[in-house]
């Protein structure tokens, strides 16, 4: 083994600068264990750091164990799990960073039949050179085979650019200044070490530049001014998932606190919900039918979902959970649109849904998105004109169900900022600009999104994509036709 100045840093630093490392990408990924970005962030973190580790274990900790249990562990042992670990980062550090960046570009959405096999390609070229380059002999390869390090080179040059093009293309193109500024952090936070251990190595032993073989532990200092933006973010604003917050309150004197305040509000809407519905439940058995009834089970309906809305609160605070179950669309689309019929006798409504076709999803949540796009085109046409609502099967992974409708349209303004919390296009103060970012809420917690775009021939229309998978959003219906289109002529 070589000497310590040959490898470095000395050992506590090296084992400082790995546990650094493990912890930076361990909050990221307990930030929202749920993103995508975040576990890929995470992984792509974890073999980074196998370079570091291997540092450690090969100048450090393994001359200890040898010099105490010589007939145990050996050098050639050593200099085989050092190539081991070296190929790690080599093969597959890059292709991590690349995964990152597609899921950070949201292409699972936007290219959901090639996304599988985007995310697969990358990591085939290092399944094969461990099988060409035999990977416990990766260290002979590094050093004494200049057509091997230059493969190594380029490939690991192409997949990093190929990915920094999806994060800064990413970075370029969102519009909204808060949300820019968190993904300009995740960008530094993913590309800064990976680009300086990139130009550190690569360059430095491809061109056999003199005494800078370790000039990639400079990274330690990266990461730690990493652990500080981290650390910064996560205080200031929230960052990948995480909020650290603080709250003065007089602990000395018996004051109502927030929770206590919030469970006297639910207390009393509770009181007056049961008094509706007691009123409403009488009046429905003495209308026997008719309009009345009518207009009762819409009171019903209603106090019922404020009854839900308010149990959903207690139980989980401010988090949104998505509680799926097997959804007929038709069912729902008409249940929805009926409650708008009564009330806006202009507006007529057009459902289309193949027969039989249901999602997987929480019903109560989804209705609420139904609701808030039908009240917007009411607003939008004036209380009079025509609904669209239409419910397909795309190929992919995903469905669709569009809602439009005849009214104004969206101003690329509002278009650009439509799903962020107080952007509305209306005026007075029942109008907060939340019930778009609510749906994209919602949407996002079954795995899907919302897009909102204007129609060729006028008015607005919003599409509500559906994962198909079971746990998280849209369901082959059994035993159904093809969407053929179907109308119900509401």
């Amino acid at each position: 083994m070589k000497g310590n100045g040959e490898r470095g840093m000395p050992g506590e630093f090296l084992l400082l600068f790995t546990l650094l490392l493990w912890a930076l990408f361990f909050m990221v990924y307990l930030g929202n264990r749920k993103s995508k970005i975040n576990k890929w962030c995470f992984i792509c973190g974890m073999i980074f750091s196998v370079g570091v580790l291997k540092e450690y274990l090969y100048y450090s900790l393994f001359p200890q164990i040898m010099e105490f249990y010589p007939s145990v562990f050996d050098a050639p042992g050593a200099l085989r799990i050092y190539s081991v670990l070296t190929a790690i980062p080599y093969y597959f550090a890059t292709p991590a960073l690349f995964i990152t960046g597609l899921y950070f570009s949201r292409m699972e959405i936007r290219k959901p039949r090639l996304f599988p096999w985007i995310t697969v390609l990358p990591f085939v070229p290092g399944v094969i050179l461990s099988i060409v380059y035999p990977i416990t002999e990766t260290r002979y390869y590094q050093l004494g085979d200049s057509v091997y390090y230059t493969i190594i080179s380029v490939y690991n040059m192409i997949v990093a650019l190929l990915a920094t093009v999806l994060f800064l293309g990413t970075l370029a193109k969102e519009m909204n200044p808060k949300v820019k500024r968190q993904k300009l952090a995740i960008t530094i936070l993913a590309l800064v070490p990976s680009w300086f251990a990139i130009l550190t190595t690569i360059p430095v032993q491809l061109f056999g530049v003199a005494d800078a073989e370790k000039a990639w532990q400079g990274n330690l200092l990266v990461i730690l001014a990493l652990v500080g933006l981290y650390v910064y973010l996560v205080f200031r604003e929230g960052f990948m998932g995480s909020r650290f917050r603080h709250e003065t309150y007089r602990w000395d004197e018996d004051e109502k606190l927030l929770g206590q305040t919030m469970d006297t509000v639910r207390h009393m809407l509770k009181n007056q919900v049961s008094k509706i519905e007691w009123c409403a439940g009488h009046i429905a058995r003495r209308a026997e039918g008719g309009e009345l009834k009518e207009y009762t089970d819409i009171i019903l309906r209603s106090t019922q979902r404020i009854s839900d809305f308010m149990a959903a609160a207690r139980e989980h605070g401010t988090e949104l959970t998505c509680r799926p179950e097997r959804t007929n669309v038709a069912e729902m689309l008409k249940s929805v649109a009926g409650d708008f019929e009564k009330r806006y006798e202009k507006v007529a409504f057009t459902l289309r849904s193949a027969p039989g076709s249901e999602i997987f999803c929480d019903r109560n949540l989804v209705r609420e998105v139904l609701q808030n796009l039908f009240q917007n085109s009411v607003e939008a046409m004036g209380e009079a004109g025509q609904i669209t609502a239409e419910f397909r099967e795309a190929k992919g992974r995903y469905a669709v169900l569009r809602i439009s409708d005849t009214g104004g349209g969206l101003s690329e303004e509002i278009k650009r900022r439509i799903f962020l919390p107080y952007a509305s296009s209306k005026e007075g103060e029942n109008h907060w600009g939340m019930g778009l970012y609510y749906c994209q809420k919602v949407m996002l917690s079954h795995g899907g999104r919302i897009e909102a775009d204007n129609l060729p021939e006028g008015g607005a229309v919003f599409t509500l994509w559906f994962p198909r998978k079971k746990r998280k959003g849209i369901m082959r219906r059994h035993g159904a036709e093809k969407n053929t289109g179907t109308d119900s002529g509401r």
